[in-house]
């Protein structure tokens, strides 16, 4: 019998640096306004996917991202857009309404801030997170997911991907710089990433044993490999040098 599908196979990321997000995506804003993503993006902005029924990690990546954008605007003021958008189709602009009160004042913002939360329906909604390559599944009542932000250039082009629930405003900064500057670059956390995966029933990440032996394997076989054939070129060329003797 087979191993069968792993559990919770379509959940994590696919980074897409360097890609356009679709200007026409259409979704609503918290008063029930029709906004586009063409037009949400005017500069530099760092969007969050969440659902708004969520008890779990969505509160705290908003938390996360509150503390980082309170520590952002004491610091250097706010030249950036915050997008945060629901992948549940059944929220509504009332939930994004109390949504945003919560955070904005958690960040220190006022109500009015460009700290925008939106809701749609769901073929925006897919679009969108196929643009990200963002992955997630509804589980029960709710839905197992990743958490990160995506920072995106003036032009919608995706140029960096923070992983995590909190963060370093020196991360956020740069990479607000490079969105600026529409140079998408490595996220920070993608290398040591790689080592864990994500375990969306304790949501939380742990460390990918199989992964890093199946790795670390590879990698002996390639140096052990380059060491035989070394050896078998240096023991061919002492051959001919005595036989020239």
């Amino acid at each position: 019998m087979g191993l069968g599908r792993p559990l919770y196979a379509d959940v994590g990321i696919d980074e897409k640096l360097g890609s356009i997000l679709p200007a026409d995506l259409v979704f609503f804003d918290e008063a029930g306004g029709r906004v586009t993503v063409g037009e949400l993006i005017n500069g530099p902005t760092v969007f969050s996917l969440v659902y708004l029924g969520c008890r779990k990690m969505c509160p705290l990546l908003l938390r996360g991202e509150a503390e980082l954008v309170h520590e952002l605007t004491r610091k250097t003021g706010q030249g950036y857009n915050l997008v945060t958008v629901s992948f549940d189709e059944n929220d509504t602009p009332e939930d994004a309404a109390e949504a945003k009160g919560k955070y904005t004042a958690m960040a220190g913002l006022a109500p009015s801030s460009n700290w925008r939360f939106l809701t749609g329906d769901k073929e925006n909604i897919k679009r969108l997170t196929e643009a990200f390559g963002f992955r997630f599944e509804r589980t029960g009542d709710g839905f197992s997911h990743v958490a990160a932000l995506m920072v995106v250039s003036p032009r919608a082009k995706i140029v960096r991907y923070i992983y995590g629930i909190t963060f370093l405003p020196f991360d956020v900064r740069m990479a607000l710089a490079e969105a600026e500057k529409e140079t998408a670059g490595l996220s920070a956390r993608r290398v040591i990433l790689y080592c864990f995966r994500f375990d969306p029933k304790g949501n939380k990440y742990v460390l990918d044993i199989l992964k890093i032996f199946a790795t670390v394997t590879i990698i002996s076989s390639i140096i052990l490999f380059m060491h035989l054939v070394r050896s078998s070129r240096r023991r061919r060329k002492e051959m001919g040098d005595d036989v020239d003797e």
